[in-house]
């Protein structure tokens, strides 16, 4: 039977994840040093390991939320009905966000992040309510299998099968098929509809690693297991890349396995840094990843905000809130990227410090964590 209590290396695994989001999406200025940058097409930095882990902790959190759930004796359809209601939620928060802040000139952007990890939650309860557990690699498998086939030998109108540029793949042809001027890019979308099947792939590879973490926990010998397996699954994945390119935008299958198995290695080795240990460093991650999804979206708004509000900089020209801050706090004294690193990591910071006020209120209120 699966365990059903709060893992600590999996909310400091989140929290971490849910930091380094920011810190990629917040950078002070367009100048950002080379791991924080995504690659600009084929190839992958630490930038483009951030969503795909995010996911993983989403597959290993739904199980035991799932687990839990079901010792406290809910029916599988109010687990049922708990998720389609949160999908639908996230799914119409991700509208609402893009339609403030990433709206484009043909209107709205209807793929999103939010909506991705609506569509890869829904995705997963269904499995874990519908599905034995034996299923779920093997249909995990299928996905990137079948993506990888649609990819390389469905053609596209104009350009032919296999081509895997911006203007000539079957992803960004379908997103600007379907949603035409609601997307990202005008060739198509990185969280567009098809690329979506290896993103849920991705969060089923966490579903399969909560599931290895229940079976064994998470003695040093299991956590140290679950690290040479997420190893194993990325060094496939870049076999892989050199058949079917790593490609966050396209989100490949190779990847998938790539990114996905990574983040597997990494909650590997939190678990064998962090459960059973005092590890009070790990504290305010935990903290910010038991509500990661309140501090992303929050994160988003308050940044958005910050490049809306036009002010007068320090040397007369025009710009925003955010640049002004830069050029206040941390321009005299740092290069242009550093100062863009030092912004971020301090909007980060402003974030974690908030959902630990938030956790600590909830405590003396005697509410859920």
């Amino acid at each position: 039977m699966p365990q059903t209590k709060r893992l600590r290396c999996l909310d400091a695994f989140r929290g971490l994840t849910v930091a380094a989001m920011v810190a990629v999406n917040c950078s002070g200025r367009e100048e950002v040093y080379a791991p924080l940058a995504h690659a600009a097409w084929h190839g992958w930095s630490l930038a483009d390991l951030v969503f795909p882990s995010f996911l993983v902790a989403l597959g290993a959190s739904a199980l035991f939320s799932f687990e839990a759930r079901r010792t406290k004796g809910q029916a599988p359809s109010d687990f049922a009905r708990y998720a389609l209601l949160r999908a639908l939620g996230l799914f119409a928060l991700g509208m609402l966000v893009d339609l403030v802040l990433f709206s484009t000139p043909g209107g709205a952007r209807w793929p999103g992040v939010l909506q991705r990890i609506a569509l890869c939650s829904l995705g997963v309860s269904g499995l874990l309510i519908f599905e034995k557990p034996a299923a779920e690699a093997s249909i995990a498998l299928g996905l990137l299998a079948g993506y990888w086939l649609a990819m390389m030998y469905v053609p596209v109108p104009g350009h032919g099968a296999g081509i895997l540029t911006p203007e000539g793949n079957l992803a960004y042809w379908l997103d600007r098929t379907l949603f035409a001027g609601h997307t990202s890019d005008p060739l198509g979308d990185e969280e567009g509809l098809l690329s979506t099947l290896p993103a849920l792939a991705t969060a089923l590879l966490g579903l399969c690693a909560g599931r290895k973490i229940a079976q064994d926990g998470l003695e040093t010998r299991a956590a140290a297991r679950l690290g040479v397996l997420g190893l194993a699954l990325a060094a496939l994945g870049a076999v892989w890349g050199r058949f079917f390119p790593v490609n966050k935008h396209l989100w490949t299958s190779s990847y998938a396995l790539l990114s996905g198995g990574l983040a597997v290695a990494g909650l590997g080795a939190l678990a064998l840094t962090i459960e059973g240990r005092t590890a009070r460093w790990a504290a305010p991650f935990e903290a910010l990843g038991r509500h990661a999804l309140t501090a992303y979206i929050l994160s988003g708004l308050l940044y958005g905000i910050q490049e809306f509000v036009v002010v007068r900089l320090p040397d007369g020209a025009q710009g925003n809130v955010k640049l002004w801050l830069v050029a206040r706090l941390f321009d005299p004294w740092l290069s242009a990227r550093a100062a863009s690193l030092a912004y971020a990591l301090a909007f980060t910071a402003l974030c974690a410090a908030a959902a630990a006020l938030y956790e600590a209120r909830l405590t003396r209120s005697g509410g859920p964590r």
